[in-house]
């Protein structure tokens, strides 16, 4: 089982939900889906700036069957690994059975962290995501990352007491965290950091780095990973104004358009594939509930207008 000092070594980067292509017939494309890992290795991942989430929320996970899923995973897998990519996937369902299968799963296909959380869709009390976490642990030598998110029920916000209990359970090396509450989510940094690997999966990803959180959630790289990476360089080398600017350059306007895509159709691979598309990438279509439609001509031409600039924004963080 890996230790949380081996996991700290390896959370440092830019961590992207990597995205899940399908085919026109919309059946999955094991090999594109493959194929952008590799792309993301010749384009300069390496181990301290790039962390992979296979089939998690912005693979569109809720989308695949278990089996989908597994094979998704073990493509990414199949790159990330003997590159020493760190690479972690998700693993979450209303089923405990499929949660346990999926990791031992990634065991099998080499990936040593998976994102552990209770079922989603249900709202989750204290009692029932310990009990949860216990009883998958039972099944796996995996490594675990407390993930709190907001798609359980309608108010799952993982707690400092629930995530203190999490911490007890021997599996757990590692925190992905973010929170709707300000005060929560700044606590997490300063409980966990001592404690476990932290992946910042909320918006203050500079502040959160001078605080000792090394790694921070974007899908931007998944089609230009040239501006993550000046961002981390920045934080790296202590240049954090310079970082803050060089991120909110790029991701004001990008938030922007995501906001527009996302006011009209749920789902994460769906706001990603546009701008993959754009930089010329393999993106492929989405699946329902998430409509292409979303992507109005006012969106490609907005996505258009921030891709040339940003060469010019990266090139400002050498500056």
């Amino acid at each position: 089982m890996i230790t949380v000092e081996e996991a700290k070594a390896k959370m440092d980067g830019v961590v992207i939900p990597l995205a899940t292509m399908f085919k026109d017939d919309l059946s999955l494309d094991v090999d594109a889906t493959q194929e952008n890992v590799q792309w993301l290795v010749d384009q300069g991942a390496r181990p301290g700036n790039t962390v992979l989430i296979a089939a998690g929320s912005g693979g569109d996970f809720t989308v695949l069957t278990t089996q989908e899923r597994k094979d998704a995973i073990k493509a990414i897998a199949e790159v990330a690994v003997p590159n020493n990519i760190p690479t972690f996937a998700s693993v979450q369902s209303t089923d405990i059975r499929t949660t346990i299968e999926l990791c031992q799963w990634c065991e099998e296909v080499g990936i040593d962290i998976v994102q552990m959380s209770s079922a989603y869709y249900y709202d989750v009390l204290k009692g029932d995501i310990v009990a949860w976490v216990n009883e998958v642990a039972k099944h796996t030598d995996v490594g675990f990352a407390a993930y709190s998110h907001f798609y359980s029920g309608s108010k799952y916000d993982m707690t400092m007491d629930v995530a203190e209990e999490i911490m007890k359970v021997p599996n757990t090396v590692a925190v992905k965290w973010g929170s709707s509450n300000i005060a929560n989510y700044l606590a997490g940094f300063k409980f966990f950091v001592p404690r476990a690997a932290v992946v910042n999966n909320g918006p203050l990803s500079v502040y959160g780095h001078q605080l000792g959180v090394k790694a921070w959630v974007s899908h931007v790289p998944n089609f230009y990973p040239q501006h993550s990476w000046a961002v981390h360089d920045l934080m790296t080398a202590g240049r954090y104004e310079d970082a803050e600017r060089v991120l909110d350059d790029f991701n004001d306007e990008y938030n922007s358009i995501r906001g527009m895509i996302s006011s009209q159709t749920a789902g994460e691979g769906v706001f990603v594939k546009p701008f993959m598309k754009e930089m010329g990438r393999p993106s492929g279509p989405s699946r329902l509930p998430s409509r292409d439609e979303a992507v109005t001509q006012e969106v490609r031409e907005r996505i258009r207008g921030l891709m040339e600039r940003a060469p010019s924004i990266v090139e400002s963080a050498r500056v």
